[in-house]
């Protein structure tokens, strides 16, 4: 691999560690923000809805974590 791909691939594991991080922050708000959903019944939609968006990125991040690992135990 030459290195113009390496820097490359250097910039991505960069971007996808940056992702990580702002990824995570967002977790933290809307976990903290649906705690605070009123348990009224007209807020369900709104709760599920962030409910989703909580599962999906709890989810996602190990996922983009492993990614990231494994891009860095590469030998490139």
């Amino acid at each position: 691999m030459n290195n113009s791909r390496r820097k490359r691939i250097s910039r991505c594991i960069a971007d996808l560690n940056d992702a990580h991080t702002q990824l995570t922050a967002i977790l933290e708000e809307e976990q903290k923000a649906l705690v605070n959903v009123p348990d009224d019944e007209e807020y369900d939609d709104m709760r599920d809805g962030m409910d989703e968006i909580v599962t999906g990125l709890d989810d996602l991040i190990p996922t983009l974590q492993e990614a990231i690992e494994t891009l860095e135990e590469a030998d490139f």
